[in-house]
């Protein structure tokens, strides 16, 4: 009842404010009306009053729908800046895990290239060393062959010339003997090698002699090295040059030991290289 009594306060209030406003522009209908009883009067006035607090009541209603929405608005806004801060820690957490992945997959990668790397460095050690133990088992070969054509040679002698002089049984043996010193002792004379050079260093110089297999020559101070006819050192000749050689095998270690290195830088035929690898074979009377 006080809030219906208010809102008729307030009607009565705005239809007498209306009614100001009115007298102004119509003088005619304020004629009639001073013709009209004070009930009718008063019974205008509560209709006008109630007409009033309906229109109050509706905009109460249109301001507290309006209301309702705004904070339904703000609501969503505030729902929308959730799922914006939410993406963003998401997208950021991604960011971070990607980064980390890829710093792991870097790492990984250099692992597997110097693992790689010491392969690689340990086949091409393993492949080295196959290669001198396969030139040295050749030169070994090569020098028990020569041995055995050696005393082949000095024996089919010695029988040649026993059968045609019976008395020559005493040279032959003196023969034998100075046939057999040597080839004792032909793995430490002095050997010669032509051929290309495939690699060179200051501490050795690999040749290839013909297609063979390649003999690795160890340089020493006391190696005499020429290029072209000048003094130069080991590691001045250039791969792909000619060489021509004089080594001898070291009898402790079995490896070859160059005395003297002559290279040609420019390309000409090889020199053509001495019977059985350069070794000297003892003289065969005929």
């Amino acid at each position: 009842m006080k809030s219906r009594a208010a809102w008729l306060g307030a009607g009565v209030a705005a239809l007498v404010v209306g009614t100001t406003a009115c007298q102004d522009g119509d003088r005619s209908r304020q004629d009639s009306e001073a013709k009209d009883t004070p009930g009718q009067r008063v019974e205008q006035a509560q209709l006008q009053s109630e007409k009033a607090f309906d229109d109050a009541r509706d905009a109460q209603k249109e301001a507290s729908s309006q209301q309702r929405e705004a904070a339904r608005a703000q609501e969503d806004v505030q729902r929308k800046q959730q799922e914006l801060q939410e993406a963003q820690a998401q997208a950021q957490k991604e960011a971070q895990e990607a980064q980390a992945s890829q710093q792991q997959a870097q790492a990984r990668t250099q692992q597997a290239q110097s693992v790689a790397q010491q392969a690689q460095a340990s086949a091409l050690a393993a492949q080295r060393q196959a290669q001198q133990n396969f030139a040295t088992q050749q030169q070994q070969q090569a020098s028990n062959e020569s041995a055995t054509a050696n005393q082949r040679l000095a024996d089919e002698s010695a029988q040649q010339q026993q059968a045609a002089n019976p008395n020559a049984a005493t040279q032959q043996a003196a023969i034998a003997r100075n046939s057999q010193a040597p080839t004792a002792q032909a793995p430490r004379q002095e050997q010669q090698i032509s051929g290309d050079v495939l690699s060179a260093s200051a501490q050795e110089v690999l040749v290839s002699q013909r297609g063979e297999p390649q003999v690795r020559l160890k340089v020493g101070p006391g190696t005499q090295v020429q290029v072209d006819g000048r003094a130069a050192s080991a590691a001045d000749i250039q791969e792909g040059a000619q060489v021509r050689a004089s080594y001898r095998t070291d009898a402790s270690s079995g490896e070859p030991q160059a005395l003297r290195i002559d290279a040609t830088s420019r390309a000409q035929p090889a020199a053509p290289a001495p019977a059985e690898s350069g070794e000297s074979s003892p003289g065969v009377p005929r």
